[in-house]
């Protein structure tokens, strides 16, 4: 589990035609799935100090002999979590240090596809709302140009084009694209609950004598 920060970025969601700015994991935990990799792949028991100056596990090199590094590891995963458009939110790569055999914390780079609203559709918004700023109160058309963040949460928008001579609405008509998808970068920390894949698959019986 983990999540986001850094800048705040402006996803929007669009349903019946409404925009609705979403969270993308800065306040709300994401589940982060992936894979880690540690120095320890033994059944030693992490955060004893005295156990890896004792008793190092075979498959330890030179630098995973020290205790602290014995407790590091690297992480690559794929977010899911609420706010997003698209079933996986973001990916990840860090570092994990070893709290407990079942229990890391983890700190890394995330990169998160956002629907952010495109510039064409922006300035047009902006110039309408200027128009008709009786039908839009409290709503600034220089932070719809500027696309300022939560700018446009509650904007309704149409791609049907109005009747000649009809009177305007507060909904924006524009024929092109309203969002366009660009990836933010943002730090992501967190906690991981790893399943040791070696063990598993018997990493630790090789040696063990046949029955």
């Amino acid at each position: 589990m983990g999540s986001r920060i850094g800048r705040q970025v402006s996803n929007y969601r669009m349903t019946s035609g409404i925009l609705s700015l979403t969270n993308l994991g800065s306040d709300t935990p994401q589940l982060l799935t992936g894979l880690g990799f540690s120095c320890d792949t033994s059944t030693t028991a992490a955060g004893s100090a005295s156990a890896v100056k004792k008793n190092p596990s075979p498959d330890f090199n030179e630098f995973c002999n020290h205790y602290i590094p014995s407790q590091l590891g690297a992480f690559v995963s794929a977010q899911i979590g609420s706010g997003s458009n698209q079933a996986v939110s973001g990916y990840s790569i860090g570092i994990t240090y070893a709290l407990g055999k079942y229990l890391r914390v983890l700190a890394g780079y995330s990169m998160i596809p956002s629907n952010e609203i495109s510039p064409g559709f922006a300035n047009a918004a902006a110039q309408y709302v200027a128009k008709n700023a009786p039908l839009f109160p409290g709503i600034n058309p220089a932070d719809l140009a500027g696309r300022t963040y939560g700018a446009f949460d509650g904007i309704e928008t149409s791609g049907s084009p109005p009747a000649a001579g009809a009177t305007p609405t507060s909904t924006i008509y524009y024929p092109g694209a309203i969002t366009e998808t660009h990836y933010r970068g943002g730090l992501v920390i967190g906690v991981a609950l790893p399943i040791n894949i070696y063990n598993l698959l018997g990493g630790n019986n090789k040696n063990s004598p046949t029955q």
